[in-house]
């Protein structure tokens, strides 16, 4: 069996934190099964007049690397950024074409790809000229707004229709999956994301916040994720600004970070984006997880946190409630705000700190989220799309 994951959403040498939950996912499967993995990971080629930002980090990364010694390559499609959208799935795939047609040549080859637009309909495209299967995953904004577009809609339920399997990260996601494709739910199967339980652990909080260069003593309240307006943390910001001794942490980059900073009046430390092993330092080092993110699939980063054995106080979207137990969440896991609500994320973390951490509860709690039970099903369903015995 030859998996070969076909996507934008993974990491390279030039943005080594890129999608890297897809590689995290991924390496378990081909570990588990014994399978040849290559990766496809599609890069905008982007004219340089227009090259700003991002599209600069793009144009730096090679056509063919090893990365963690698995085998990526990196075609480029044309794009114009703001206004090719509705023509990106075709542009991906004509970018990605020659690459997939080596790769598959031999048989036994399934394509797994990850985001439903445009790499999904571009895979689905692929896979039906060269006649191999494919397997497709939501992740999250794919479903949550682009596939809220009545054009790319179509073309994604039309990809999806043929697919050897739908699967999103999360039960909210698969419902919003199959409502876009207007197919029965059950035709989406749920297939979470697992936390790495060495990485993310319980440890030394006072080494933690020394090796970050945090201040010793206080609150800390640490948040994950792009800096951008769907991610909320301005929220955050403001709630911790009326706390007394609390500081807000904050991992990631993004357009929104001097206005997070205005909003936090002083209070807020930005790290910057970095690697998972220093993630799970941070995480020792904080009192509280916060995520007041607008929308979700299936966020890692929860998972990560209550491994650590760290209580989260986040937003009821997505997949946030389901892997805090419902909607009524016991104390020591934290607790569910609104989208918007400063005072109840203040509330909420100022209940947390007074409490204090029950480490070793919320950690108990989060070993049910190991990688085990989701890479079997994934291993089986790739066995499945190549005509393979399961088991």
């Amino acid at each position: 069996m030859h998996i070969i994951t076909f996507g934008n959403l993974f990491p390279s040498s030039v943005m080594p934190t890129h999608g890297i939950f897809v590689y995290e996912r991924m390496r378990r499967v081909a570990e588990m099964s014994g399978c040849r993995w290559t990766v496809v990971a599609p890069v905008p080629a982007v004219m340089w007049p227009l090259r700003r930002g991002i599209y600069r980090k793009w144009a730096k990364v090679p056509l063919r690397e090893t990365w963690q010694g698995v085998d990526v390559y990196h075609p480029r499609y044309r794009h114009l950024p703001g206004i090719s959208v509705s023509r990106q799935a075709d542009a991906v795939a004509k970018g990605s074409r020659q690459v997939v047609s080596a790769l598959v040549q031999g048989g036994g080859s399934v394509l797994d790809v990850h985001y439903v637009w445009p790499d999904g309909v571009a895979a689905g495209m692929l896979a039906n000229e060269l006649g191999v299967p494919f397997t497709l995953t939501a992740r999250g904004t794919d479903v949550n707004v682009l596939a809220q577009d009545a054009q790319l809609a179509n073309r994604i339920a039309d990809a999806a229709g043929r697919a050897h399997q739908c699967m999103a990260v999360s039960k909210a996601l698969a419902q919003r999956f199959a409502d876009a494709c207007s197919m029965p739910r059950e035709q989406v199967v749920t297939v979470r994301n697992g936390v790495d339980l060495q990485r993310f652990a319980p440890g030394d909080q006072a080494q933690a916040r020394a090796e970050l260069g945090l201040p010793p003593n206080g609150h800390v309240a640490l948040g994950v994720g792009r800096l951008i307006t769907s991610k909320g943390f301005d929220v955050a910001a403001r709630a911790v600004q009326t706390l007394a001794d609390a500081h807000l942490v904050l991992i990631g980059d993004g357009p929104e970070q001097q206005s997070i900073e205005v909003a936090g009046g002083g209070c807020v430390t930005f790290l910057g984006a970095l690697p998972p092993e220093k993630v799970a330092v941070a995480c020792r080092a904080a009192d509280v997880f916060v995520l007041p993110t607008h929308r979700e699939g299936w966020p890692n980063v929860v998972t990560e946190a209550l491994a650590s054995g760290l209580p989260v106080v986040a937003t009821p979207v997505g997949g946030i409630p389901q892997i805090l137990g419902g909607a009524d969440v016991a104390p020591h896991l934290g607790a569910l705000v609104e989208v918007g609500d400063v005072v109840g994320f203040a509330s909420a973390m100022k209940r947390v700190f007074n409490d204090g951490k029950q480490t070793a509860e919320v950690r108990a709690f989060a070993e049910n989220y190991g990688w085990q039970e989701p890479v079997e099903q994934l291993v089986s369903t790739f066995r499945r799309a190549v005509g393979e015995t399961v088991a």
